[in-house]
């Protein structure tokens, strides 16, 4: 049995396992991959001691410190279920394997939200994508949609721009939600078009993506876009479906906890952006992890 079995491969999760290999306790990691939301990050400037990186990049520095410490680390395994024995002992049912531990930090993050139409789960991979900095080349010279008018959206669209022939942007309300330096930026640019008040309800394609049909909230026909690629920015939620009968979640499905990242539950602690926790930052998670693992540390300590 393990002391601590960390679950996610984000900032949080790195975090909390370099802490916890440092208390010299008994300790597993099972990610599915590395990173999380940071990934999507085309450049990151507000890292203390790095003035700019990309976001795998960084991914790449967490986990070559993590992977220099003593810990056993179970990589591309998905957590399936969580089971709660006792107040020293929890079960993880993994896609691969069983394991048991006294205690558990949950820090798995969040993934990005679905549009929830017809095509969306065919397509995903043959046209759709949520990640411009992983897929970004994949189109060149392509008509692309990017569906979310807020930062992500035009962040994604500003990126294709050195790819794509042409770019729409599509929002679901009357106007964009972005800074306002973004959408000046935007705007300056010929090859962006920003279509508002879109509602898709379906993507067509054969073997590939090759177009989408919208409703217009403003004369309500239903309109169908050529494009050969599509970009989803509609934000993300927790990624907390594996233990919603087991720890207490607000309306939002986040993982409530503590100052001391403690869960409904004794043994069972969080991180991240899997919790309650205000502002969904890398600098915020790394920290929060921290705070799970010293707190996991010190309920060790009182059921030995």
């Amino acid at each position: 049995m393990y002391d601590l079995i960390i679950i996610g491969g984000g900032p949080a999760a790195v975090s909390a396992g370099i802490y916890a290999a440092r208390k010299k306790i008994k300790t597993l990691l099972i990610t599915k991959n590395w990173g999380g939301q940071v990934n999507y990050a085309p450049f990151i400037q507000n890292y203390p001691g790095i003035k700019e990186i990309s976001g795998m990049d960084l991914v790449n520095k967490f986990t070559e410190h993590l992977k220099e410490n003593d810990l056993e680390i179970k990589e591309n395994e998905e957590i399936k279920e969580v089971n709660v024995i006792s107040d020293s002992e929890i079960e993880i049912k993994t896609d691969k394997d069983l394991y048991k531990s006294k205690t558990i930090i949950v820090s798995s993050g969040r993934i990005p939200r679905k549009l929830g139409v017809p095509g969306e789960e065919e397509f995903i991979g043959k046209g759709i994508s949520h990640c411009a900095t992983c897929d970004a080349p994949l189109f060149q010279d392509k008509k692309i949609a990017v569906v979310g008018g807020a930062n992500a959206g035009l962040s994604t669209a500003l990126e294709l721009v050195v790819y794509a022939s042409e770019i729409y942007i599509l929002e679901v309300s009357s106007e964009l939600h972005a800074d306002e330096l973004l959408q000046e930026k935007v705007k300056e640019i010929d090859k962006i078009k920003i279509i508002t008040n879109v509602k898709i309800s379906e993507i067509k394609g054969s073997d590939f993506v090759n177009g989408l049909i919208y409703g217009n909230g403003t004369d309500g026909e239903n309109k169908e876009l050529a494009v050969e690629g599509i970009f989803l920015a509609i934000g993300s939620v927790a990624n907390s479906s594996f233990v919603k009968n087991v720890l207490e979640l607000n309306e939002q499905g986040e993982i409530k906890i503590n100052l001391c990242n403690k869960t409904s539950q004794p043994n069972i602690f969080a991180a991240g952006d899997v919790t309650d926790v205000s502002h969904k930052q890398i600098i915020i998670a790394a920290g929060e992890g921290a705070k799970a693992a010293l707190s996991a540390y010190e309920y060790i300590k009182e059921i030995k």
